[in-house]
C-alpha cells in the first residue's frame, strides 16, 4: 500500500528533480545508508542515479537540502488564516492531518472549519445501530433521557443543545464513565430520531425504536430515513473529535453531497470519466467558499481507484469549486494542501510539506479516534492490507514516512537539533502544497489520466 516508484518513471519524458530525489531516496534504502554516507561510486553503479544530469555528490547535497526545507514548512506555525478542511468522508481529516489541525486549533488567531462532504451512512453497520436504538429505547424507559420532559421538547427543544450532548459525552471520557458516554450518545440519537420522524411524544418515540428495532433484526432494507439517522451517527462522532480542542458545532459543516448516493455507472459519461453535476456537488462547495472566504484549505488527492472512489469524486468537485471561485475572487494567496490518509500515500518526493508528529500527538489521536469514532474501532470497510483501526493503519504510515527521511537527513538531524518540535519527532505527515492554480492542473490531470 506503501507508494513505491515504477522503474519506467525514470525514463518517461524530461528529467526534474523530483526524478533526482526518488532515486537518491531509492538508492539509500538499497544500500541501506544515509545520504550524507554516499559516495560517487554509489550514484555511478546504480541504475536510476547513473541517469541524473550533471551527476555529482553535489546532487545528494541538494536533496539533503530541499528535504530539509519541506521539514521546516511543516514545522513553521500557521496563524491568522482562515482555514477549510474538507473531508470525503467523516475521519477522513483526522486520519489525514490532525497532528497539522492540533497546532492550529491553539492559535486563536486561526478561524478553523471542517467540512465533510459526504453522509458516510454505509459505514455504519446495522448491527451498531441496532444496539444504539436498544440503548436508547431502554433509557427512555428507565426514565433515563430527562430532556423529554421539557413541555417544548418534541416541538422544538430538540433541536437545541446539541453541544450540551458533545460536552456531556467528553465530560465522561475524562471521568472515565463508559455508562454515561453512551447516555451522553443516546441523547443525540433521540435528537435526531425526533427531526427525523416528527415524533411527538415519549411514547410516539417509544413506538417508533421499537418497530425500527424489529426492522433492523429481521433484515428489512434501510429506509432513507434509516440511511439519514446513520449518517446523522458519523456527524456526531466528527463533532466529537474536533470539540476536543474546543471546536464548536458552528465551525462544523455536514454538506452530504448527492454523489454519495449514486451507483458507480450512475454518472459515467464524458468518454467514461465521471463529471461532477454542477447544481448538487459543486454548488454546496462553492457557496461555502463564497460565504467563509478561506485564505488555507486541505483536500483529500486520491487518484481514482485508490480506495473509496468518493476520495476522487469529492477531489474533482473542489476542484471545479476551486476553479468557479477563481473566476470571482483573486486567489493569489490561497495555501491549498493534498493529503492522502489510510488509503494511498505519497512518495516522499511528491510531498513539499513535511509536518512533524510528536509522540503526544500520537498519543492525542490514538485516544480521540477510539473515543470518538465509536463506529469504526471495527471498521465496516477496512484497508485491505491492514487488520486493525484506521487511526493505527494512519500511525504506522506517519513511522514509515518518518523513517525514509531519517535515510535523508540521518537519524541524528532529529535527536540533535535545537528546535524542540524536531528533537520530538517521531512520526511524519507528507503533504503537498499548492497554489489554486496549480490545485485545479492538478486534479484535471489526474482525470485525464483516466
Amino acid at each position: 500500500m506503501f507508494n513505491k516508484t515504477a522503474p519506467s518513471y525514470f525514463d518517461e519524458g524530461s528529467w526534474t528533480f523530483e526524478k533526482t530525489e526518488r532515486a537518491v531516496l531509492g538508492l539509500c534504502k538499497i544500500l541501506d545508508r544515509y545520504a550524507h554516507k554516499l559516495t560517487l561510486d554509489d550514484l555511478q553503479n546504480d541504475s536510476r542515479c547513473a541517469k541524473i544530469p550533471n551527476l555529482g555528490l553535489h546532487v545528494v547535497q541538494q536533496v539533503i537540502a530541499d528535504t530539509e526545507a519541506k521539514l521546516w514548512r511543516g514545522v513553521k506555525p500557521i496563524e491568522n488564516e482562515v482555514i477549510y478542511h474538507t473531508g470525503p468522508h467523516h475521519d477522513d481529516i483526522m486520519l489525514g492531518i490532525m497532528p497539522f489541525i492540533n497546532r492550529q486549533l491553539r492559535s486563536p488567531s486561526n478561524q478553523v472549519h471542517f467540512a465533510i462532504m459526504t453522509s458516510g451512512y454505509h459505514s455504519v453497520t446495522d448491527e451498531f445501530l441496532l444496539k444504539a436504538l436498544e440503548d436508547t429505547l431502554n433509557l427512555l424507559k428507565q426514565g433515563q433521557i430527562q430532556m423529554v420532559n421539557y413541555p417544548d421538547y418534541f416541538e422544538r427543544g430538540y433541536r437545541f443543545k446539541q453541544e450540551k450532548d458533545i460536552h456531556h459525552y467528553l465530560d465522561n471520557v475524562a471521568r472515565k464513565n463508559p455508562e454515561e458516554m453512551r447516555r451522553g450518545f443516546c441523547h443525540r440519537i433521540l435528537r435526531d430520531a425526533v427531526g427525523l420522524w416528527q415524533l411527538k411524544s415519549v411514547e410516539d418515540a417509544e413506538a417508533r425504536f421499537r418497530e425500527e428495532i424489529e426492522n433492523l433484526k429481521n433484515g428489512v432494507e434501510n429506509s432513507d430515513e434509516i440511511q439519514k439517522l446513520k449518517g446523522e451517527i458519523r456527524e456526531f462522532e466528527e463533532e466529537l473529535v474536533w470539540a476536543y480542542t474546543g471546536t464548536s458545532l458552528s465551525h462544523i459543516h455536514h454538506l452530504r453531497l448527492g454523489l454519495y448516493n449514486d451507483g458507480e455507472s450512475a454518472l459515467r459519461q464524458d468518454q467514461g470519466a465521471w463529471v461532477p453535476n454542477r447544481e448538487r456537488d459543486i454548488e454546496p462547495i462553492l457557496n461555502q467558499l463564497r460565504e467563509l472566504k478561506p485564505t488555507v484549505m486541505t483536500v483529500a488527492i486520491d487518484y481514482e481507484g485508490l480506495g473509496p472512489n468518493t476520495h476522487y469524486k469529492v477531489m474533482l468537485s473542489i476542484a471545479e469549486a476551486v476553479k468557479f471561485w477563481s473566476e470571482e475572487t483573486n486567489l493569489m494567496d490561497l495555501r491549498i494542501f493534498g493529503y492522502r490518509n489510510v488509503w494511498s500515500t505519497f512518495h516522499p518526493a511528491e510531498a513539499n510539506f513535511y509536518v512533524p508528529v510528536s509522540l503526544n500527538a500520537f498519543a492525542v489521536f490514538e485516544k480521540a479516534f477510539k473515543d470518538s469514532y465509536l463506529t469504526q474501532v471495527k471498521a465496516e470497510f477496512p484497508n485491505p492490507d491492514f487488520d486493525g483501526p484506521f487511526s493505527e493503519l494512519a500511525e504506522k504510515i506517519w513511522v514509515k514516512q518518518y523513517k525514509d527521511i531519517q535515510f535523508v537527513l540521518g537519524k541524528n538531524f532529529f535527536y540533535e537539533h535545537k528546535h524542540p518540535l524536531i528533537r520530538a519527532t517521531h512520526g511524519l505527515l507528507f503533504l503537498k502544497q499548492m497554489t489554486a492554480a496549480e490545485f485545479v492542473a492538478f486534479a484535471d490531470a489526474m482525470k485525464n489520466k483516466m
